[in-house]
């Protein structure tokens, strides 16, 4: 065997390699395309089995043991939350849990009434944003008014 012939094999050889490891390599690609779909599927389930736990659907012990905890850590960020606001000088909303500027007689987020009691005595930053309906100053992202409850952006 002459040296072209082993020169020849050899280029065979590197070629069969890299043929391979690209193959390979696409199919790690397919395979991790794959199991992201699996991922976001289950956690579409997840929500989907949360939702209806939270409409009063009564599953197996395991199930509803783990969703025991949710309720426990749904708490506890309820509670860190107000904690947050309380320190911020801010209105937690009771509905959606946005946070809202002292005053607030509206939630600018879901427009639920605020309770005025539940308003800490500290200045809030100022802002531009002015209501249609009121005039009151509003945050640049609210979507209702704090002191009236009109609808700020129409989508």
């Amino acid at each position: 065997m002459g040296i072209f012939d082993k020169l020849s094999d050899l280029a065979n050889a590197a070629t069969e390699k890299t043929s391979g490891a690209i193959e390979i390599g696409k199919l790690n690609l397919r395979l991790g395309g794959e199991e992201k779909k699996i991922a976001e599927a289950t956690h579409k389930i997840g929500e989907c089995l949360l939702r209806s736990l939270d409409a009063g659907q009564e599953y197996d012990e395991a199930v509803m043991s783990l969703y025991e905890d949710i309720k426990v850590s749904r708490d506890a960020v309820l509670s860190i939350k107000e904690e947050i606001a309380a320190l911020s000088g801010l209105l937690l909303c009771p509905s959606c849990q946005k946070e809202n500027p002292k005053g607030s007689k509206f939630c600018q987020e879901c427009g639920t009434s605020i309770q005025e009691e539940t308003v800490v005595d500290v200045t809030p930053e100022a802002v531009e944003n002015r209501c249609p309906s009121c005039s009151a100053v509003v945050a640049p992202d609210a979507a209702f008014c704090t002191q009236c409850g009109t609808k700020i952006h129409e989508d």
